[in-house]
């Protein structure tokens, strides 16, 4: 069971990476046409996907499957 916010926010983040790479992004900026590494992304953006993992660790139980 997934039990580590961090590393849901990451995975999240890198959910993310399919549709930047084919400009399937609600903004269509030019800073969007790359994907930004989890490392590479302000402290904003990650606490926002660390909002993203607790709701979605409150919510739902989950597994990583491999």
């Amino acid at each position: 069971m997934i039990n580590s916010v961090e590393k849901l926010a990451q995975d999240l983040h890198e959910a993310g990476r399919e549709a930047v790479e084919k400009a399937m992004v609600v903004a269509k900026l030019p800073q969007y046409r790359r994907f930004l590494e989890w490392d590479e992304i302000d402290e904003d953006a990650k606490e926002g996907r660390r909002i993203q993992a607790c709701w979605l660790l409150k919510h739902y139980r989950m597994e990583r499957r491999v």
